[in-house]
């Protein structure tokens, strides 16, 4: 075995166990062979499980040796099992890497995420000299986000020098902020020579939520390798008693080390201790290097107590040292000598007598590279110490830490949350007042390093010790509520608002019930709830405020808008924004205009998509001059679905471009999620099934990183769209029939069901779904996506020729003649409405109605460039013409050709079939067109025949006025025609002319 380089090790990694490494040959292999040595090797993970005691952090001590010898630069980080520091193993670990490397090449190592690693480094600057300031402000994910990118950018930076491992010890107490961090860093440290070893506990009855969810997203990811600790068998027990004892037991080796087994079932920490009993109690002996026997192992006891041998060795320590050792439990699983010196109350030579004793006894080890620093030997051993105190006697001792602690001159994150911690555990003796003060700092501690989760637990705390006065108690669930909705715990950051709106109506305050209100209103929209009461709060709030304009009234009325529009109260919401705006305009508050002019979009129910987008171009315009780049960004998000609403994806698309562009430099990803879903969103339309379905997998993996946030909805809808197109709408069918049934029944999911049965050719359960959602009434689904719900039913009641039903739907779907079908905020969009108007125009037999509609959805189909709905109309006008005349034969033969055409060069077997299946009737094999004239040039001859312009032709047709001409100087050519008087004439004769203007 190679020998390791003690002095690159982290302290925590070179602590010498007093007693042998035994087994594990396997686990050591599968480590080994994760190290990335080479490289472009990459990144890969090792997830090492157990249950407590089972060897976990030596097994990695023991790798940790060889991964040193063998060039690699090892991390180390250890999660407390006490305080839930924010991401307290990521900072120790980089601290570690911090000293490691020379100036210069940290400092390159730093890139530009030196200033956001102030955050969790403070001290940085004077390592490498000035950084900038961390980017404040605005949405918490692209906060987090940053700084999560900075970590993996040092590491993957780092390790092109050397292979870099970090270990993350104990993960099961891990805070919420460091498992994110670490999902973050397996997807975006794939390029680095890097090998995270994460160590955790999964015998607990219950794992932590967080953690749950990281190891299902980890396990999802490539090169995570799980690595799970059994018990020690029983020739690596005897292996382990001999050489702790020094002697070899001979014959007994084998019942000796059976009789331990069945006591501890090889669980490595509990064999160690029934070894080190034996030794204590003079049980063991070695006589000429035999080791002797004297009394059975099973004299111990049952194998739970076994347990209780723990607190037996304890009780063979001084009573001082008892002492001692009862209060650097209270400290944690490591402590100070100066700390236990303030607080123990104990002579110098006494405390120092104990702490020796207690390092003899292997209770605790002194922390290399850390003087007068000790760890416990096991958290199992600090357990066993604070666990058997009285409660008295522990809030006694957390006084006394919590005091000591007090007078330090250093206030560190750690310290901060070591004294909310001492001081609650101590409050029956010291009083609430400083524990909440103190809770209160570690709430602000942990949110200035974006640890939103962790300031959630000392703000809930604060508020169980109890506040006397009670508007303190009101702005302490404001920020309880704030934190909440940072951290994505949506339902707790309602409950906190509305706590505090109660407190505000007790105290008639309206100031306070306002900021209450806009708080609950941003939480209900960012959960997309619509039911849970905004709306009121916020007219409450609005009647209990001055009268007089101010930039609170201001975002009041905003974010009553916004909730009007939720609620489908959309003329009244229009009204609200309006008086918002103009309120931010008369206050002269350029802020608070560009936030109330960046969210017209919501008002788009009734204000005209041309003055959204004028509003949303001058709240970019604003925060642009203001320099408030998050603002700018979400409005520029907002023209994107504004500008397909109106149909012009060309200028989506530009915008599209520049708003990913800013999401990534700003390291946003809930934009980079909306982004990537507006690029499916276009993509479909524009027939490019494969980009769409790429863009819609990359969007649902960003919002996988977003907290508080399901993305699941958007990404369902993007798929439905994707894989009907496909032809693979049965792959979703099952998922769209749980949804049909669950709680979302009253919602677009039903009518979705509908249309997939229609789409699958299962007409009769098709019917079925029609009625049941016509039974219910189509006003159910008004509160859900309108538009999109009745353009699924349009779908499928023109397959099964439900005549009665198409009627109520066009009643419904005609005010929209003209506009374009989305799909909530740019999720979907269908093309031209009017598809659907002559789909259920056809099956009520209003075929001059159709034509008209088809006719329209073809020219704003092809304007938009959405060939996946130029197929789709074509088709269906097609299909309608086919019963016509012989010119609307003709005519309608060229449709389906059209339609033909597209579906096969898109990708679209499901309406390539359905074009094919008409191919028996003669209109679709046509004989050759006279004069060879091909089927564009017989679409402009009839329009030339009804005395339309070259101008006019290029319109109707989206092409160009020059290429019209040419066309036409083709048809005369071949037709041998003079003039376009002629070309008319020749299209009459020949029954060329069809019924209506072409599309």
């Amino acid at each position: 075995m190679p020998t390791a380089d003690f002095t690159t090790l982290p302290g925590s990694l070179r602590l010498v166990p007093s007693f042998p490494f035994v087994g594990r040959p396997r686990e050591l292999a599968v480590l080994r062979s994760l190290l990335p040595r080479a490289a472009g090797e990459g990144r890969r993970i090792a997830l090492v499980a157990g249950e407590a005691g089972s060897g976990k952090s030596r097994l990695v001590r023991e790798f940790a040796h060889d991964a040193a010898a063998d060039g690699a630069l090892v991390l180390h980080g250890g999660c407390d099992a006490v305080l839930r520091i924010p991401y307290q193993p990521v900072v120790e670990a980089l601290e570690h890497l911090v000293r490691s490397l020379p100036v210069a090449g940290l400092r390159e190592d730093l890139g530009s995420g030196g200033g956001e690693l102030t955050r969790l480094i403070a001290d940085l600057p004077d390592r490498v000299g000035p950084l900038p300031v961390p980017v404040a402000g605005g949405d918490p994910d692209s906060e987090r986000h940053r700084l999560h990118q900075a970590v993996a950018d040092l590491a993957v930076n780092a390790s092109r020098r050397s292979p870099l491992v970090l270990v993350l010890d104990d993960v099961h107490w891990a805070d919420s902020p460091t498992l994110l961090l670490l999902r973050h860093v397996s997807r975006a440290a794939a390029a680095g020579r890097l090998l995270v070893i994460a160590t955790f506990r999964d015998s607990e009855p219950d794992l932590p939520q967080e953690l749950s969810a990281a190891l299902v997203d980890l396990r999802r990811s490539e090169g995570v390798v799980p690595i799970r600790l059994a018990g020690l068998e029983i020739d690596e027990i005897g292996e382990l008693v001999e050489r702790a004892a020094g002697g070899a037991l001979g014959g007994e080796r084998a019942s000796v080390a059976t009789a331990i087994h069945g006591l501890t079932r090889g669980n490595p920490f509990l064999v160690v201790e029934v070894c080190r009993a034996l030794i204590e109690t003079g049980a063991l002996t070695v006589e000429d290097g035999w080791a002797r026997l004297h009394r059975s192992p099973v004299e111990l006891g049952s194998p739970e107590a076994v347990r209780e041998v723990v607190s037996q060795r304890l009780a063979r320590l001084g009573e001082t040292t008892s002492k001692v050792l009862e209060l650097a439990a209270v400290v944690g699983p490591e402590f100070d000598l100066a700390l236990l010196r303030a607080a123990a109350g104990f002579d110098e030579a006494s405390l120092l007598g104990a702490v020796d004793e207690a390092l003899r006894s292997g209770t605790i080890a002194a922390v290399p590279e850390r003087p007068l620093r000790y760890s416990f030997s096991h958290e199992l051993v600090r357990r066993a110490l604070y666990d058997r105190m009285p409660s008295l006697r522990a809030a006694e001792l957390h006084l006394r830490v919590g005091e000591a602690l007090e007078s330090a001159a250093a206030r560190s994150p750690r310290v901060q949350a070591d004294l909310a911690h001492h001081f609650t555990n101590a409050a029956p003796l010291g009083g609430t007042r400083r524990a909440v003060d103190h809770n209160r700092r570690a709430a602000e501690v942990a949110t200035a390093a974006l640890a939103f989760d962790e300031a959630v637990a000392p703000l809930r705390a604060a508020l169980r010790l109890g506040v006397p006065d009670r508007r303190e108690d009101a702005e302490i669930r404001l920020d309880l509520g704030s934190a909440c909705f940072r951290a994505g715990q949506s339902t707790g950051a309602l409950q906190a608002y509305r706590e505090a709106a109660e407190i505000a109506r007790e105290l008639s305050d309206g100031e306070l019930l306002a900021r209450a209100a806009i708080g609950f209103e941003n939480t209900c929209r960012r959960m997309g709830a619509i039911d849970q009461g905004a709306l009121g709060i916020l007219e409450e709030a609005a009647g209990a405020l001055d009268p007089a304009d101010s930039s609170l009234r201001v975002m009041v009325l905003s974010g009553m808008a916004r909730a009007c529009a939720f609620l489908g109260e959309h003329e009244r919401s229009g009204r609200l924004l309006r008086l918002a705006i103009e309120t931010a305009r008369r206050l002269e508050d350029r802020p608070a205009l560009a936030v109330v002019l960046m969210r017209s979009y919501w008002a788009s129910g009734t204000t005209g998509l041309d003055e959204v987008l004028e509003m949303l171009t001058e709240a970019r315009d604003l925060a642009e001059q203001m320099g408030d780049i998050e603002v700018q960004a979400e409005a520029m998000e907002w023209r994107v679905p504004a500008l397909i609403a109106l149909g012009d994806l060309d200028a989506a698309h530009r915008e599209l471009l520049v708003v990913h562009e800013m999401a990534s430099r700003m390291g946003q990803p809930f934009m980079i999620h909306v982004a990537e879903h507006y690029r499916a969103t276009i993509a479909l339309c524009a027939g490019r099934l494969a980009e769409a379905d790429a863009a819609a997998e990359r969007s649902f993996e960003w919002g996988r990183l977003l907290s508080g946030r399901d993305t699941s909805g958007s990404y369902g809808i993007q798929m439905f769209g994707i894989r009907r197109e496909q032809g693979r709408l049965a792959e979703l069918a099952p998922v769209v029939r749980i949804l049909a049934s669950g709680d979302r029944r009253e919602g677009a999911w039903r009518p979705a069901l509908a249309a997939v049965l229609a789409e699958l050719g299962m007409h009769e359960e098709t019917r079925a779904e029609l009625q049941a959602v016509r039974k219910r009434g189509l006003d159910k689904l008004r509160p859900a996506l309108w538009i999109a719900a009745l353009s699924y039913l349009a779908d499928a009641c023109a397959v099964v020729g439900d005549a009665e039903f198409a009627a109520e739907l066009y009643a419904r779907l005609a005010p929209h003649s003209g506009s374009i079908v989305t799909v909530g905020h740019g999720v979907a969009c269908y093309g031209a409405l009017d598809r659907y108007l002559g789909m259920v125009a056809a099956t009520m037999g209003e075929d001059d109605l159709a034509r008209g509609h088809f006719e329209l959805a073809l020219q704003v189909n092809r304007g938009m460039g959405a060939d996946t709905f130029v197929a789709h109309t074509a088709y269906e006008y097609g299909r309608l013409l086919l019963g016509g005349g012989a010119g609307g034969r003709l005519q309608g033969g060229e449709l389906l050709l059209e339609a033909g055409s597209l579906a096969d060069r898109i990708g679209m077997p499901a309406l390539k079939a359905r074009v094919l299946a008409l191919a028996p009737d003669p209109v679709l094999s046509p004989p050759a067109a006279p004069d060879g004239l091909s089927p564009r040039e017989l679409q402009i001859l009839r329009l030339v025949a009804q005395g339309l312009s070259n101008r006019e032709i290029g319109g109707t047709l989206v092409i160009s006025e020059h290429t019209a001409a040419n066309h036409i100087r083709s048809i005369l050519r071949k037709t041998g025609c003079v003039n376009r008087t002629e070309a008319a004439a020749y299209a009459y004769s020949r029954g060329l002319t069809g019924a209506g203007r072409s599309g």
